[in-house]
């Protein structure tokens, strides 16, 4: 009873936060101090333990430094410069804007890559006569494919986190690189897909405006996401190379993502890169709140055995060969309602043990297939990436045509693309 109880408050949760643009996470905490202490019997005290601090504070520190960067102009100038160095080859347009919406989602824009670069993506691809759908998949695609990463990316970061407490604690950042990698295959054969469908290579050369240069607060803000990142990645390659050695073993230990942009997000502070009440202010407290309440209840729901019914299910009533594209399917079905990262991926992910050990089949590929599932519906105009990449669109007729297309896009042809990969075993390369 309690198992069924958790599932409808999963359920109401993600319809009523869809419905009403209610914070699910805030109605999914107060399902679980209901279930569980008049249900199941526990008490409040167990409930508040289940808060995923490690998450929680993983996206407090990277969004305190990131902000900064996004706030004060930084990722703006550096996706026209970026944009500007393709000297107007419209051919290349497609390709140029997906690495320049990865990189600066790479280098910290995240979620919002969008707002930065879909106005100017727009503009030049549709003076050059490219397809809307084209440079909106371009768009979001190569955002996931720069935002997901397992070092800094909001959504690697929370695979990383998942697949760690799922029992892979020492292989989890190993696990979530080839998670990341297998994401980035897959949406650039999206990208790809959309390219020769739309015919770009046939595109004509466009005009682009030189942008200006950077000013001595982005200046510093660049350098300082460079030293970041220096410290983020260079120490645990170090020891991965360089094996008993106290201090590096000691750095690298000390260079988490977390504690390198806490870090930097003070020296930002210190350098006023930006105005720090403004930049706390902005922090994504709804996206956090999601994300912990969602996590309390599944705690709640893991308790009363969610992960072995589930488990059982799909490894005594589906064939084998179907489990990985029936997990796509299970995952979109359910991001294209609620967020992937905050519900789908704390939903899913705890049945990667059990399936990996019953079925045989690949834990990288399992986690990959629930994370690119519940990424699939990244450009839906009902989630906030979506409705950001459509938002780029200056024309409010193709942008009206362009909201009905995705919803198409997001819930058809890229799950069903997924799928065929999985099914044919594109996303099975990685092992551990």
């Amino acid at each position: 009873m309690a198992l069924w109880l958790c599932l409808a408050a999963i359920i109401v949760s993600i319809a009523l936060g869809w419905k009403f643009k209610f914070n699910t996470g805030i109605l999914a905490m107060s399902f679980a101090f209901i279930i569980g202490v008049f249900a199941m019997g526990l008490r409040v005290s167990d409930i508040i333990r289940l808060w995923p601090t490690n998450i929680v504070f993983f996206l407090i520190a990277i969004s305190m430094f990131f902000t900064y960067a996004t706030t004060n102009g930084t990722m703006d100038i550096l996706g026209k410069k970026m944009l500007y160095a393709l000297n107007g080859n419209a051919k290349l347009i497609p390709w140029v804007i997906a690495l320049v919406s990865a990189l600066v989602a790479f280098l910290g824009a995240g979620p919002s890559t969008p707002a930065i670069v879909g106005p100017i993506a727009f503009t030049m691809g549709l003076s050059a006569g490219l397809h809307p759908v084209l440079i909106a998949v371009v768009v979001g695609c190569a955002t996931l494919m720069g935002a997901d990463n397992p070092i800094n990316g909001f959504g690697g970061v929370i695979s990383r986190t998942l697949i760690g407490t799922s029992g892979f604690e020492e292989q989890a950042f190993e696990m979530a690189m080839f998670v990341w990698l297998n994401s980035v295959i897959h949406q650039l054969i999206i990208i790809t897909i959309a390219y020769i469908v739309f015919k770009a290579y046939k595109a004509e050369k466009v005009q682009v405006v030189k942008p200006e240069a950077f000013n001595q607060v982005q200046r510093k803000t660049v350098g300082l996401i460079l030293v970041a990142f220096v410290f983020m990645v260079v120490p645990p390659i170090l020891n991965s190379w360089i094996k008993n050695v106290d201090f590096i073993r000691t750095l690298a230990q000390f260079s988490q993502p977390q504690v390198i942009m806490m870090i930097a997000a003070v020296l930002a502070m210190g350098m006023k890169l930006g105005d720090e009440k403004e930049i706390i202010k902005k922090l994504p407290m709804n996206s956090i709140l999601m994300i912990a309440g969602v996590a309390i209840l599944i705690g709640v729901a893991t308790a009363a055995g969610l992960v072995e019914t589930m488990t059982e299910f799909l490894s005594t009533q589906v064939p084998t060969f179907m489990i990985p594209g029936m997990l796509i399917v299970m995952a979109a079905f359910l991001s294209f309602f609620s967020s992937g990262t905050a519900v789908v991926c704390p939903l899913m992910y705890p049945l990667v043990p059990g399936l990996a050990v019953s079925t045989g089949l690949n834990p990288i590929m399992l986690f990959s297939v629930i994370f690119i599932g519940a990424m699939s519906a990244a450009l839906s105009p009902f989630s906030t990436g979506g409705a950001m990449v459509i938002g780029g669109c200056p024309d409010p007729e193709v942008k009206e045509k362009l909201t009905n297309w995705m919803i198409i896009v997001a819930s058809v042809v890229i799950p069903v693309i997924a799928v065929i990969a999985a099914t044919i075993g594109i996303f099975s390369l990685f092992t551990i």
